[in-house]
């Protein structure tokens, strides 16, 4: 008899990014040899705000899942922004327009960057978002500005609920006459300092998560492995006498999915 032992077998829809970093993140066009999403971050002359378009206004808690967002190509929210993006890009694929995504980080006193979405919904979850558990699925986004751009430069704009889009809600819906103005201000605003500057810092915490995550699972394979052999007619009296049973009469019986 061949007794076969199964670890714990991680969620189908778990969505698999390898790790990547590189040295100087600053250089785009040697970042993205190794990096391609960093591709067309800060291109000249793209004249988007010329464009009819939708545009929304999301928060992020963090700079980590900024900068995993910028890398992977990647990003969620809640589930009630989820479904409004999913519909807004779904109408927008209709009408041969695009979604543009303004980020800022919560008490940053700055907008850090401008996006685009590429897909709609997707269900398989990234697990490496700062809170891990909170948020669910993923779309696809090409980001087109990395800069840090001060509120100031942004409080004459109103979003959709007549409010300073600096105090905007996360996911909050603008109308292209505001995207169109923040748009302009992006592309036109010269100082270089961007989160790309703090790129390797936080590359060390994406690290330390990632080795987190691997060990806890490790952790979990070892504490759930169970025994089976091949599904077959079997003596289940005669298992009892093999030692291994022994060693795991607590676990369940468990048999082969075929």
């Amino acid at each position: 008899m061949n007794n076969h032992y199964e670890p714990y077998v991680r969620n189908k829809r778990d969505l698999k990014v390898p790790y990547i970093s590189c040295q100087d993140y600053t250089n785009l066009e040697q970042a993205s040899k190794l990096i391609p999403a960093l591709k067309q971050i800060n291109q000249a002359n793209r004249n988007l705000a010329d464009t009819e378009a939708y545009a929304y206004i999301l928060r992020s808690n963090n700079d980590d899942d900024i900068h995993k967002s910028i890398k992977y190509g990647i990003w969620t929210s809640s589930k009630e922004n989820n479904e409004k993006l999913n519909a807004k890009f779904l109408e927008a694929q209709e009408q041969g327009k695009t979604v543009y995504l303004f980020f800022s980080v919560v008490r940053s006193g700055q907008f850090v960057g401008v996006a685009k979405l590429t897909s709609g919904y997707k269900e398989e979850s990234f697990q490496y978002w700062w809170e891990i558990k909170k948020w669910k699925g993923h779309f696809n986004v090409q980001w087109l500005y990395v800069k840090d751009v001060p509120n100031k430069h942004f409080e004459h704009l109103k979003n959709s609920d007549n409010v300073e889009v600096t105090r905007s809600r996360d996911g909050v819906f603008l109308n292209w006459e505001t995207g169109k103005e923040m748009m302009k201000i992006f592309e036109e605003f010269a100082d270089k300092k961007s989160i790309l500057n703090d790129f390797t810092v936080i590359d060390e915490r994406e690290q330390a998560l990632r080795q987190y995550k691997y060990q806890m699972q490790q952790q979990r394979n070892q504490q759930q492995y169970y025994p089976y052999y091949q599904y077959q007619y079997y003596d289940y009296q005669q298992y009892q006498q093999y030692p291994q049973y022994q060693q795991y009469q607590n676990y369940q019986w468990q048999q082969p999915q075929k």
